[in-house]
């Protein structure tokens, strides 16, 4: 396989995509990501909500005593604002959660050492999207074709080469060495395939979030 779409796949990897490489077709890699129904932003379904108010977790210890939080790196056992010893509880941050109002749901969220804890019962994976707020989602996949203008002759040897696999809705990225790694990317809508005039992309997560839009 080309060494330059094995670069270009593991870089959608490290942006949280999932990519699978086609049996008998080396020219392109396919990807599938989560999203959300009616804004195409990810759903990240690492993340967890309360089970009561629905935040999410920013995760955070927050001291049962103070109320000052830290972040859950913080390996000490301990408060240092208050020096109160095992307060610290990965709480809802919503005030008005509950777990926070209510006496009983207050006492349960502390013996499961808080609602975010990753033993606690009390918390469910993503519901709504956190742009929009949708609660629909849908994977989105492409297949993703790279012509680099460092390995290229032209674009149109690049078509002739994979004019059979191409299909609709394929996306083929561009990327261009110009002193600057810079990308672009068309979607496949008719066979009218042309060099972009312009690499409008530097980053790469740019590029990923363009193209699930898409």
């Amino acid at each position: 396989m080309n060494v330059d779409i094995k670069s270009i796949a593991y870089a959608f990897v490290s942006q949280d995509v999932n990519v699978y490489f086609p049996d008998g077709n080396e020219e392109c890699f396919v990807i599938e990501k989560l999203v959300c129904l009616e804004c195409d932003t990810f759903w990240h379904t690492s993340l967890l909500e309360c089970y009561f108010c629905g935040e999410l977790n920013y995760y955070l210890y927050e001291c049962e005593n103070c109320k000052t939080k830290y972040s859950i790196t913080n390996s000490a056992q301990s408060c240092s604002n208050c020096n109160k010893e095992k307060t610290l509880l990965k709480s809802c941050i919503n005030e008005k959660c509950p777990t926070n109002t209510h006496k009983k749901l207050k006492e349960i969220a502390k013996k499961e050492g808080g609602i975010f804890d990753f033993k606690s019962s009390l918390n469910l994976s993503l519901m709504y999207c956190i742009d929009c707020g949708c609660s629909a989602n849908q994977y989105k996949t492409f297949r993703i074709f790279v012509y680099n203008d460092e390995f290229e002759t032209n674009i149109s040897d690049f078509l002739k080469r994979i004019e059979t696999y191409l299909n609709i809705n394929d996306i083929i990225i561009f990327k261009k060495h110009n002193g600057i790694l810079k990308y672009n990317f068309q979607k496949i809508n008719n066979l009218s395939i042309k060099l972009p005039n312009q690499y409008i992309y530097k980053e790469i997560s740019e590029l990923v979030n363009n193209i699930l839009k898409s």
